[in-house]
């Protein structure tokens, strides 16, 4: 936008510049034009009276811009020959003196710069003569037209006039002028950028919706052609994403399903073991098979769940959480503020809490929990007294079927895959979590859910 400023205002002032030397040339023309005509009037009239009413008629004819006074020799030397107004005026003046008894015409065009100066004048005396005339009848000392024509009898008649002078560049109209366009082109660049910007936005929004939910509605595919292949490539990558889902989940299913008709089978074979010491390690041993096979089952599910969005009160879903914990005698507290309203999976979301809430009891002897409203998001965290996480494993944690030492879990480990569902959650929920360990001792668990 500001490219397209500058340009347009360059332009402008380029394109007024050129209509200024424009109207300035035809000023000169005009003026000098208009001049030369009642020069040659005037030349006519006086070329035409007595001598003795010379005087007078000059006398009559004076004015602040218009100069005229008879002499007995011309107040000009020569003629300017290099330029071209000075001979347009001259052959002017002498085309319609043609038929009266004129004998000579001199013309000079003074500018600024020699206006002022004794230029073309035989004397000093003579100089100061029509300079003072000047003066006297108000003529301004810019550009001027002087004219000396030699009459019959022996006199010149001398004539003074003052140019027309085109305006400055810089006026108050062009400043206006430069100005309204300054403020009409940033009013409509903002209108042009905002309208093609505009379906960025909405990409942005669907991009991070996707994030959140691959089931998400696809975008519309309206608007200029560009934009309409945009929106076909993006729902076009939304489909792949959703194929790619299912066909996991019903792979994962498929093999789920084929692995517990041989672990069904080995369980009664199993029955059969006489020796009971054995026949307790190998249903234990099925029993951590089909464990592992329900939990890979449900952090796929979890990971592909299509669950509804609706807006519930995270503070009251989690005090029914810890209240359920408290009554079964775990040592949980909570601090959450009256209501906080979020639009949520509420199924997905409280399973995510009640597992974080589960591993602090479990794996830390306690459960601290704390919930923020900071305006943009939620922040809950969760805290224990255990013996917390080594640095270098905080993000290893997170890894399907990752389990620490079992010094974190002394009675059991699970397989590893309870981290991995909470993040899972999390992240479909357009949120954060990170864990640090707590410099009195203990595992820190934070939580941002964005609005």
């Amino acid at each position: 936008m500001l490219v397209l400023l500058v340009g347009l205002t360059v332009s402008h002032i380029i394109s007024m510049t050129i209509y200024s030397g424009d109207r300035v040339e035809s000023l000169s023309k005009m003026g000098g034009r208009h001049m030369a005509q009642r020069i040659a009037n005037v030349s006519h009239l006086i070329s035409e009276s007595p001598p003795e009413w010379r005087e007078k008629i000059v006398s009559a004819l004076n004015e602040p811009s218009f100069q005229v006074f008879l002499s007995p020799k011309s107040m000009l030397v020569s003629h300017d020959d290099n330029d071209w107004r000075s001979n347009a005026i001259r052959n002017f003046v002498k085309g319609q003196l043609k038929n009266d008894s004129v004998r000579q015409v001199i013309v000079q065009m003074l500018d600024d710069t020699k206006a002022g100066r004794m230029y073309g004048i035989e004397s000093p005396a003579d100089w100061m003569q029509m300079h003072m005339n000047q003066m006297m009848h108000g003529v301004p000392p810019h550009q001027s037209l002087r004219i000396s024509i030699e009459l019959g009898e022996g006199q010149w008649l001398n004539f003074t006039s003052a140019i027309p002078e085109a305006g400055s560049f810089w006026s108050r109209k062009s400043i206006l002028s430069m100005l309204s366009m300054a403020v009409a082109v940033i009013l409509l660049s903002v209108w042009v950028v905002r309208r093609l910007t505009k379906p960025l936005g909405g990409f942005a929004k669907a991009a991070e919706r996707l994030g959140r939910d691959v089931n998400a509605p696809p975008l519309p595919e309206t608007g200029p052609i560009e934009l309409r292949q945009a929106s076909r490539a993006f729902n076009e990558m939304q489909e792949r994403l959703q194929r790619f889902i299912e066909n996991r989940t019903r792979m994962l299913a498929a093999i789920s399903h084929d692995l517990r008709t041989p672990i069904t089978l080995l369980r009664l074979r199993a029955e059969l073991i006489k020796d009971a010491e054995e026949r307790t390690k190998t249903m234990a041993t099925l029993d951590e098979m089909e464990s592992m096979i329900a939990s890979t089952l449900a952090f796929v599910r979890e990971d592909a769940e299509s669950e509804e969005s609706r807006t519930v009160d995270v503070a009251a879903l989690l005090q029914s959480l810890c209240d359920d914990m408290s009554d079964r005698g775990l040592p949980v507290k909570l601090e959450t503020p009256e209501r906080a309203l979020y639009e949520c999976r509420p199924t997905s979301l409280k399973r995510a809490l009640s597992n974080l809430v589960d591993n602090a009891v479990n794996y830390g002897g306690n459960a601290d929990v704390r919930m923020e409203d900071r305006g943009d998001a939620l922040w809950i965290v969760i805290e224990d007294n255990g013996p917390g996480i080594p640095d270098d494993e905080m993000e290893q944690v997170f890894a399907p079927f990752y389990r620490l030492e079992p010094s974190r879990n002394p009675i059991t480990g699970g397989i590893g895959l309870g981290l991995s569902i909470v993040q899972t959650v999390i992240h479909a929920h357009g949120g954060k979590i990170a864990l640090s360990n707590r410099e009195q001792g203990g595992l820190r668990v934070s939580i941002e859910l964005p609005y």
